[in-house]
């Protein structure tokens, strides 16, 4: 059976991105010998600098073509529509400002190609979050079919023939693609050229490497490798909670999230914390940091999940169910099986500070 490289796509909520990226069409085959001067050169003189011209017996196309979209590009912002299959409106929800494509060909003479999208967004939060809707969306950070980590920039990410990095201001998505290959091959070829590419790029490219302040504050211990979804608007739909992170953990056979929510001064975390007491159902918990209050939030189809959430300084966390594991057909031992008690909640959280 021939393939040609792709990512998963899950399914969404909340109008949120799938996971994943749509492959762009396959290319003619390049020349034997179309490395051999060195390879092209990006017409974009502001993003040039991020492109090494060679990786792995691959180089970027001497036929140039690569296309510069937004602010100082030669084409609208609005042509990144056909580039992401639709889904523009989501880059610009997130603050894109520009996009820049290309692509590399096989010196030997292959039909094969690397092509690259490098988005700049408006602030490292919008790249960050949608570098995790790309890696993470709103599927399950634990599945197989989840990219992994590999080193490069701020964080990044390797799945099958297909990578991501974030690093400040932007996101990288590449693609390997090949139709005349099979997964296998897809897969090897993927994780023997991508990883170089990515770490070469995450050094040129500019920005800060460190995780916006919420993500950061992600306690390490149980987080599963890459868990973090990074959300700029609700963290808990309905809620009003406003920007934050969520880390996706396990412990043994049980499965919980923590969400951190990180404002400028005490006072702004303060407000938060008092939107979040309005939640139908809420009850105010005594004895946790500077005040906490836990309540049942529900999310897409699954069974509500139960939250408690705590402030401290200008901080504020949550430890909750993961809906995942939920069903609505469990019975109240199976139920403890999968999630924490609320006592092991609290516990969390109050190590979490």
């Amino acid at each position: 059976m021939i393939v040609a490289a792709f990512v998963t796509l899950t399914g969404c909520s909340k109008g949120e991105e799938p996971r994943g990226a749509p492959p762009p069409p396959p290319l003619p085959a390049a020349k034997v010998g179309a490395c051999v001067g060195g390879g092209g050169k990006i017409a974009d003189a502001v993003s040039a600098p991020f492109f090494p011209r060679t990786v792995g017996g691959y180089c970027l196309d001497p036929n140039g073509g690569d296309k510069a979209f937004g602010e100082g590009g030669s084409l609208p912002i609005d042509g990144i529509c056909n580039l992401f299959d639709g889904e523009c409106e989501i880059y610009k929800g997130y603050g894109v400002r520009r996009v820049v494509q290309a692509h590399y060909v096989d010196g030997g003479g292959t039909a094969a190609t690397i092509d690259v999208n490098v988005s700049r967004f408006g602030t490292s939060e919008g790249a960050y979050a949608m570098f995790t809707g790309r890696v993470v969306g709103d599927g399950d950070p634990a599945d197989d079919a989840t990219p992994k980590p590999t080193p490069g920039g701020g964080s990044a990410a390797l799945g099958l023939g297909n990578a991501y990095l974030w690093r400040g201001l932007y996101l990288v998505e590449i693609t390997y693609n090949n139709q005349d290959a099979a997964e296998a091959a897809i897969k090897t070829a993927g994780e023997k050229l991508l990883p170089p590419l990515v770490r070469e790029m995450g050094e040129k490219l500019p920005g800060e490497t460190a995780l916006p302040p919420a993500a950061a504050a992600l306690p390490k211990e149980g987080l599963i490798p890459l868990g973090i979804r990074y959300l700029t608007k609700d963290l808990l739909s309905n809620t009003g909670s406003g920007a934050g992170a969520f880390g996706y953990y396990r412990a043994g056979d049980k499965r919980y999230r923590i969400a951190v929510i990180a404002r400028g001064d005490a006072d702004q975390a303060k407000d938060v914390l008092s939107t979040l007491t309005k939640v139908r159902g809420a009850a105010k918990e005594k004895g946790i940091a500077d005040g906490a209050v836990r309540f049942m939030h529900k999310e897409g189809e699954a069974p509500p999940a139960e939250w408690v959430f705590a402030r401290s300084g200008k901080l504020v966390l949550g430890v909750g169910d993961e809906p995942r594991t939920l069903k609505t057909t469990m019975s109240a031992d199976e139920h403890a099986k999968v999630t924490l008690t609320k006592d092991e909640k609290i516990d969390r959280l109050k190590k979490s500070f």
